[in-house]
């Protein structure tokens, strides 16, 4: 596994070409383009003066908030600090020897792993397939390992943007059950879906050994502030859980801002509108250059494969910083990852690209 290298670095690229951090336009992490939910700032200000304070460690009013909008019992939700944390506890509560994870996709997955010993075993998505899962291979795949007893899927998939289907999940879901699996569902990006696609929460049953993973970092532009949630249903799985949370792992700034997050209305709604408008608008764009292959995607980011290794640095140097996806299992240096941004943003995205490419378009 190579080194993961995450987007978002824009302070070392403007270090690097001598400008201020504000003349970068990063397209590199998949972040809200809406940036933070102005009529938040009010309650995000006045959390501060509860900083000299613990937050309540069991958070009850985020996890109420939380489970309000998922329709779940409360007890149902877990919190920490970013999706990430929610994940390390679910993998450390499973204590697995073999794992699966797709490839290509988010390198933390195997990282974490790792990290607790287990043994990282890949399915690998097809590009001949626009990277889509075939979801009865995979489940072919685990009759044929025993000994993998987690399964780890995003979904959406970073950085393909493909979306598993709840009928797939469902299926999937099912085999875990029967045969004593555990299936950690990555949902981060499931709210930053063209045409609102629905969560998995909504099909989890108490029997179901599923453990799913939320983010507020993305929606909601927080990246600095770190919020992530878990939902399951299944009663022994909630217990190994609770084992391994850890205490005031959500601070109290971030705890605050979570109880109030889905009242957020116009916020929510004006981003359906950006991501449903944009998103599509920049995938037709994309496509006219001929330079590059972009594959569909549900989200809010693309990734496409151009045979110039040094697109990157290209772009750097026109003030643009995208992702460069030669960190991810499965993938090269030919190919990376653009996040939609708003219109004017995603046009001098497309115009510069055809600049550095050589304008050759369809």
């Amino acid at each position: 596994m190579s080194k993961i290298h995450h987007g978002g670095n824009i302070e070392e690229v403007a270090k690097k070409l001598n400008v201020p951090v504000e003349e970068i336009r990063d397209f590199s992490a998949n972040i809200n383009p809406l940036g933070f939910p102005s009529d938040l700032w009010n309650v995000l200000v006045q959390s501060f003066a509860n900083i000299e304070v613990y937050p309540n460690p069991k958070y009850p009013e985020l996890k109420k908030a939380i489970a309000g909008q998922l329709d779940v019992d409360a007890d149902d939700v877990f919190v920490g600090n970013g999706a990430t944390e929610i994940l390390d506890e679910a993998i450390r509560a499973e204590k697995a020897t073999d794992a699966l994870i797709l490839a290509p996709t988010f390198g933390e997955y195997e990282r974490l792993f790792k990290r607790t010993g287990v043994k990282v075993h890949h399915y690998q998505l097809q590009e001949k397939n626009d990277f889509v899962l075939k979801i009865d291979k995979l489940i072919d795949l685990l009759r044929a390992h025993h000994e993998i007893t987690v399964i780890c899927l995003t979904s959406p998939n970073n950085p393909t943007g493909q979306i598993i289907s709840p009928k797939d999940l469902r299926m999937l879901t099912d085999f875990c059950n029967k045969h004593h699996r555990l299936l950690i569902l990555d949902e981060s990006f499931i709210d930053l879906t063209v045409g609102s696609q629905p969560s998995f929460v909504t099909e989890l049953t108490d029997q179901d050994r599923v453990y799913i993973v939320c983010a507020a970092t993305k929606f909601f532009a927080i990246p600095g502030l770190r919020l992530g949630y878990g939902i399951a249903k299944n009663d022994k799985l909630k217990s190994l859980i609770k084992v391994q949370e850890n205490t005031w792992s959500v601070n109290g700034i971030a705890d605050v801002f979570g109880q109030n997050m889905f009242r957020a209305k116009r916020y929510i709604e004006l981003t359906h509108q950006w991501l449903d408008v944009q998103q599509p608008a920049l995938y037709e764009e994309l496509r006219k250059i001929k330079a590059i292959k972009v594959f569909p995607s549900v989200t809010n980011f693309f990734l496409f494969k151009c045979s110039d290794p040094d697109l990157r640095e290209k772009l750097i140097r026109q003030r643009i910083l995208i992702r460069q996806c030669d960190d991810y299992e499965g993938l090269g240096s030919e190919y990376y990852r653009v996040a939609v941004k708003g219109p004017q943003d995603n046009v001098l995205l497309v115009n510069t690209l055809k600049k550095v490419l050589g304008r050759d378009e369809r």
